[in-house]
C-alpha cells in the first residue's frame, strides 16, 4: 500500500528523495494497543487525496516519494525498536528523507537514534500535548519516557504543551518550552526561539494530540486548547525555512471505526510536510 496510491508513478528507491516507513508498534498499555492500526489507516486515509496541493501549486507526484513496506514490528518493545533503528539508520545514510508513520510514541525514538547515526548534532523539534519526560530506569523502554531517553542523545524544545506532571515542568528549560497558550496569545513568534535554539540538522517529531482535540480527537489523551490546522502547518514552515529538516514523524493516531475524518488530516499533514521539507522556498 502507498502513500497517496502513488504506486503507477511512484519513483525507484534510488531515485526518491522520500521515503515512507510505516511502523505499525502499538503502545504498551491496553488504551494504546490500536496505535498499530495508525498506519494502515492513514495510508489508506491518503488514496482519498488529491495529489495536486492547490495552495501551493505542487503536483506532489513530483517531489520523489517513495513508500516502504510496513516494519515488521517484534512483540517486545525493545526488540521493535533495535528492528525500527535498524531499518531507518540505512535510509537515512543514503540521504533520505525519512518519514515514519506510526504508531506509538515509541517510534520517534527510534527514528530519533536512527537519525542520529547519520547526523551529528541532531536536534528534535517535538510538537505534542504532553512533553514525555517521566524518567524510569535508563534501559527503560515507555512511551511517557520517549523525550527523556531521545533528551539523552540530542537536544529538544517543546512546542504545544498543555499538560505535564510538577517534576516534567523542573526538567525543561524554559527556552525550550512553548505552552500552546503562547502561541495562540502571541502567534508563531512565540515558537521562533525555540527552534533556534535547535542545531542545523533538525527531526520533526509530531504526535497528534499536539492538535486542538476539535480537529483531532482520535488520540489516546486529548487536551484542550491545541494548535489548529493552519497554525501548525505555519510552524512546520518556520521550521523548514530555518532549519535542515532530515525526518519527520507523525504518531498517536487512535483510528476510529466508519469515521475517516482523522486519518485524512493525518495523511495531509505529511503530504503539507513534504512540501515544506522538500520545497522549503514555497
Amino acid at each position: 500500500m502507498n502513500f497517496l496510491n502513488l504506486s503507477a508513478k511512484k519513483p525507484a528507491y534510488a531515485q526518491a528523495k522520500a521515503v515512507i516507513l510505516p511502523i505499525p508498534c502499538g503502545g504498551l498499555t491496553p488504551a494504546a494497543l490500536a496505535l498499530d492500526k495508525g498506519p494502515e489507516a492513514i495510508l489508506l486515509a491518503s488514496h482519498m487525496l488529491s495529489s495536486y496541493d492547490a495552495e501551493t501549486n505542487t503536483d506532489i507526484t513530483e517531489l520523489g516519494i517513495h513508500t516502504l513496506p510496513p516494519l515488521s514490528c517484534p512483540a517486545s518493545p525493545q526488540e521493535a525498536m533495535e528492528e525500527l533503528i535498524a531499518q531507518a539508520t540505512q535510509h537515512f545514510k543514503k540521504n533520505k528523507l525519512v518519514v515514519g508513520i506510526g504508531g506509538s510514541h515509541l517510534v520517534s525514538l527510534g527514528m530519533v537514534r536512527a537519525a542520529a547515526e547519520k547526523y551529528n548534532g541532531l536536534g528534535v523539534l517535538h510538537l505534542g500535548a504532553h512533553p514525555h519526560l517521566i524518567t524510569g530506569s535508563h534501559d527503560s523502554v515507555q512511551e511517557n519516557g520517549v523525550m527523556a531517553r531521545i533528551r539523552e542523545k540530542c537536544p529538544v524544545s517543546h512546542v504545544g504543551i498543555r499538560s505535564m506532571t510538577k517534576s516534567e515542568r523542573k526538567a525543561i528549560h524554559l527556552d525550550n518550552l512553548v505552552f500552546a497558550r503562547d502561541i495562540h496569545t502571541n502567534g508563531l513568534n512565540a515558537v521562533v526561539d525555540a527552534i533556534d535554539l535547535l542545531p542545523e540538522k533538525l527531526y520533526v517529531a509530531i504526535n497528534l494530540d499536539v492538535l486542538d482535540p476539535a480537529c483531532m480527537p482520535a488520540v489516546i489523551r486529548p487536551e484542550p486548547g491545541g494548535l489548529d490546522w493552519y497554525t501548525l502547518n505555519g510552524l512546520i514552515r518556520i521550521a523548514a525555512r530555518e532549519k535542515s529538516i532530515v525526518g519527520f514523524d507523525i504518531t498517536g493516531l487512535v483510528p476510529r471505526p466508519n469515521d475517516p475524518h482523522a486519518q485524512l488530516l493525518a495523511a495531509k499533514l505529511i503530504a503539507k510536510i513534504l512540501i515544506c521539507v522538500l520545497q522549503p522556498t514555497l
